[in-house]
């Protein structure tokens, strides 16, 4: 009953930092997961990918969720969205196929190494924080496609919807924080989805899953998470809406910092 109870408060906090950040809330669920699985029985061999494939299936309903609060508030550009969701969709599968492939304990450091590459390269692009000239200027089809691609597999290797490296490369191309947030929220469905079919998948035959799993998906999570979700991602949006872009950007950096610390430290 206690962990029913800690999944719908970290659900709250997910969807929140969906509709927010466009985390998608692997930023959230992937520590809290890896922190609590071994409590109820599962493998330490398998709790990262565990923590991944559910984090994925989570993404599905709060990237949805996400999705339409941010469109009925009219900040979505559905025109960059559908230039990198093939490619992003493509770039998942990729990723889906090699996940099983990886270690837990490397993912784990893939993890930590791109929030914390993410970090470096927004503060050393000063226009990540100080966005003077909010003219869009999207790079060329070629280097556009190449991009998504990327995000598509890493992000669906570490479940993170994606929004770690979509948001810093949407403001280099000038667009408000409100803006790359709310993108950030669609383009994360394909990953999820992708992600989340072949993670089920993947582990459906594995032999030391736990009770209450599809695949490496841990259903118990997966509901209550889902559940807080739809208190949260109303909240997220409004306050998203509502933000000055100077400090959205410089809240986004330190709630990345707070996660490395979390994982590193555990």
């Amino acid at each position: 009953m206690e962990l029913i109870i800690v999944f719908l408060v970290f659900g709250v906090l997910t969807g929140f930092l969906s509709s927010m950040f466009g985390f998608g809330g692997g930023f959230v669920v992937i520590p809290v997961l890896y922190l609590l699985l071994p409590k109820l029985n599962v493998p330490d061999s398998l709790v990262m990918h565990m923590a991944i494939g559910t984090s994925l299936a989570i993404m599905i309903v709060n990237s949805i969720n996400s999705t339409i609060s941010h469109h009925r508030k009219g900040h979505i550009l559905w025109y960059i969205f559908f230039q990198l969701a093939p490619v992003i969709a493509v770039g998942a599968l990729i990723g889906g196929l090699f996940s099983p492939f990886i270690a837990g304990d490397i993912l784990r450091y893939l993890f930590i190494m791109f929030a914390i590459y993410t970090i470096i390269s927004s503060l050393m692009k000063k226009t990540f924080i100080d966005m003077k000239d909010n003219h869009i200027k999207m790079p060329n089809r070629i280097k556009t496609s190449f991009i998504g691609l990327v995000v598509g597999v890493i992000a669906t290797l570490l479940g993170i919807g994606g929004s770690v490296i979509t948001i810093p490369f949407l403001r280099s191309c000038r667009l408000k924080m409100v803006n790359a947030v709310s993108l950030a929220t669609p383009l994360s469905l394909p990953i999820a989805i992708v992600g989340a079919a072949t993670s089920i998948f993947n582990g459906i035959q594995h032999p030391d899953l736990p009770t209450w799993s599809l695949g490496f998906v841990y259903i118990p999570a997966f509901i209550g998470i889902v559940a807080g979700g739809f208190i949260g991602v109303p909240i997220g949006t409004r306050i998203a809406h509502h933000m000055p872009d100077r400090l959205f950007s410089k809240v986004y950096l330190s709630l990345l910092v707070i996660v490395i610390i979390a994982m590193i430290f555990e």
